[in-house]
């Protein structure tokens, strides 16, 4: 007869067989699989796979839109700030008892719920020559000839990024307002008792203790902002110098069926995607402050 000890045992591994099972399958075996096909040449139609070592390695580093996707990932980090800290100031307007805040909350979360094919189309209809726009533009006098929001290569990255900002605000601001909402309100109290400010009430207590919740933020913001595909692919579709990593991947692989160098580019993406996932940790994780 089994022991206590070895039925525990059993239970435990029992219900640890099912979702490990479906991880191998769907997680280490791709990314194991990926990793091998990136030394490879893959022909999609043979399912021949020919070793080729660090060739698909190289032709990315001498690849010009590699660089490009690169460069622009990097500028799309630079509105992660931009939305967290709008969404903070935002979370801390809805997180007030006033009449009809629901209604608010409501409004600031529309475009998160709404589909991202939705959003571009709207946004592309918006950025057209003769869309909204340039027509409310034109109207007000503030430029006197359309401006080519998506074609003109000084416009278009800036313009998919601020869609991408304008989608994220609402997102963040939901998960700032559950954090600012478990704040005890007697903090606050004995703070104001000892004559603090509005600003001291925010900087003292409420940023400090959002710390846990804008790690989280920060973190998948930077992994979104590095990742960013959906607007890029239905609004400008990589071009007018607006190619990212994830594009690249993709037109690697579903464009020119080049499966070899979209996994190896994906392998140094994810190495990239890693790093700054540190850096996060390292700034607003636990272990974060400074000894």
């Amino acid at each position: 007869m089994l022991s206590r000890k070895q039925q525990t045992v059993i239970i435990a591994v029992s219900f640890l067989i099912v979702p490990l099972t479906l991880l191998a399958i769907f997680t280490y075996y791709p990314i194991i699989r990926g990793v091998v096909l990136s030394f490879s040449e893959y022909n999609m139609f043979t399912k021949k796979a020919t070793w080729i070592g660090f060739k698909n390695y190289a032709e990315i580093f001498q690849n010009k839109y590699f660089y490009e996707a690169l460069r622009n990932i990097f500028k799309y980090l630079i509105v992660v700030p931009f939305i967290q800290f709008v969404a903070i100031l935002t979370a801390v307007l809805v997180n007030q008892d006033l009449p009809g805040i629901k209604f608010f909350r409501t409004l600031f979360y529309v475009p998160v719920i709404t589909g991202a094919v939705i959003v571009s189309m709207t946004w592309r209809w918006i950025y057209n020559v003769d869309g909204l726009l340039n027509s409310f533009l034109m109207t007000v006098g503030l430029i006197k000839e359309p401006i080519l929001w998506l074609t003109d290569q000084r416009f278009a990255l800036y313009s998919a990024m601020f869609v991408t900002f304008w989608r994220g605000i609402g997102y963040y601001m939901v998960i700032y307002l559950a954090g600012l909402q478990n704040i005890p309100s007697e903090l606050y109290e004995a703070a104001k008792l000892d004559g603090a400010n509005d600003r001291q009430l925010f900087t003292k207590i409420t940023l400090p203790l959002l710390r846990p919740t804008m790690l989280f933020c920060f973190t998948i913001s930077s992994l979104a902002a590095l990742k960013v595909f959906e607007e890029i692919f239905l609004m400008t579709q990589g071009g007018s110098g607006t190619t990212t990593m994830m594009y690249l991947i993709y037109d690697y692989a579903f464009v020119r069926f080049k499966f070899g160098l979209s996994t190896a580019t994906s392998v140094v993406f994810a190495g990239i995607l890693i790093i700054f996932t540190i850096i996060n940790f390292r700034f607003f994780g636990p272990r974060g402050e400074k000894r």
